[in-house]
């Protein structure tokens, strides 16, 4: 945020991988009456030192390593559960860009 307290988008990306996954979890349940209901989230983390500075300072989005997605995605709870943990800073990259992001009237190619 600036002075004014005015929030500024980011661009966020990885500099150790193009397409990247988050941690997240799936549900798919059926009520009594079969309606079937489809919920997901992403799982957060303590931010790293980087991601306090342009976004929540508590918190990101986990995202996975290469190497950790058959661990998220096949392995057990305790598989999965150490594969979490903010992502490197140091192989992440964030620069400031212009508010037109903000509106999803601002469809340009």
């Amino acid at each position: 945020m600036n002075e004014a307290g005015q929030k500024h988008p980011f661009f966020i990306h990885l500099a150790d991988q193009e397409v990247f996954g988050f941690a997240g979890l799936w549900d798919r349940s059926v009520r009594a009456d079969g309606t079937a209901v489809e919920s997901c989230a992403i799982i957060t983390m303590p931010g790293n030192d980087l991601m306090r500075q342009v976004h929540n300072p508590h918190r990101m989005p986990a995202i996975l390593a290469p190497a950790a997605h058959d661990a998220w995605l096949s392995g057990g709870a305790g598989e999965a559960r150490a594969v979490l943990g903010p992502y490197p800073q140091d192989v992440m990259v964030a620069y400031q860009v212009g508010t037109r992001v903000n509106s999803p009237k601002n469809n340009d190619d």
